[in-house]
């Protein structure tokens, strides 16, 4: 009875996630740890369950509905800034009827670990995300045109999640919705504003630093938001979805 038991627990926590497989990612960064090991070192990604979608405003709101010490009211100030789930502004600690099925955005690290760990999930790691988003380099100058164009719109319209055709690993809003805290959100190495040096050669200042590729703006912008961040930021284009070990 135990092992059925179990059994249909992982099953129902595996529900909207896809396998993505096991392959090779080249970081854009190397990780701290790993500066000596240099830029051309790949990373072995095992297979993984990764959530087809980013959480939704309406499941956030039902897991603080079972988790109160995550509401607006309750939540530590430790974990948090001051504009969690800013965007939640019905008066009643509820999100808009109309903002249902979009990402929840406005929620700190801690709040997305929180939420992944009561599913029976955790939040992916750098190189997880990135190698889902990857898609083993299907549609890449596409995709880093949407991308490059989103980022320069400093204000985004939420949409709902699954709105466009989901990628080749069958991963849904990876590109051009939300900014996606990481597990390991600021474990590599960021370079610094060359603007502030007087290098005008390149902004991103990468070459020296362990950047793989220095025409990637796109991924250069990823790394080095997450490195800006600390665990109790929120922004309001800043989500999360969650990932699973598969055994």
């Amino acid at each position: 009875m135990l092992l059925l038991l179990e059994s249909s627990v992982t099953a129902a926590s595996l529900t909207d996630m896809e396998l993505v497989p096991e392959g090779e990612l080249l970081p854009f960064f190397v990780k701290k740890d790993d500066q000596a090991l240099g830029q051309n070192k790949t990373t072995f990604v095992e297979k993984f369950y990764l959530d087809t979608a980013p959480v939704t405003n309406r499941q956030f709101y039902e897991f603080i509905s079972n988790n109160s010490e995550w509401n607006k009211q309750s939540i530590r100030k430790i974990f948090t800034d001051a504009h969690y789930l800013d965007h939640w502004n019905t008066g009643n600690g509820k999100p808009n009827s109309e903002d249902l099925d979009k990402p929840v955005v406005n929620v700190s690290w801690f709040g997305a670990s929180a939420y992944c760990d009561a599913q029976d999930k955790r939040l992916p790691t750098t190189d997880e995300w990135e190698y889902a988003l990857s898609d083993k380099d299907r549609n890449k100058e596409r995709n880093q045109k949407k991308i490059m164009d989103w980022y320069s719109v400093p204000n985004h319209e939420l949409p709902i999640v699954r709105s466009e055709e989901p990628n080749e690993y069958g991963i849904f809003d990876l590109i051009a919705v939300i900014w996606e805290w990481t597990a390991d959100f600021n474990s590599y190495m960021a370079p610094p504003d060359s603007r502030n040096t007087g290098d005008k050669s390149l902004f991103c200042g990468s070459g020296s630093l362990n950047a793989k590729n220095l025409s990637d703006y796109a991924a250069f912008m990823r790394y080095s938001y997450r490195e800006s961040l600390q665990g109790s930021f929120t922004g309001k284009n800043l989500g999360f979805r969650c990932a699973k070990d598969a055994k």
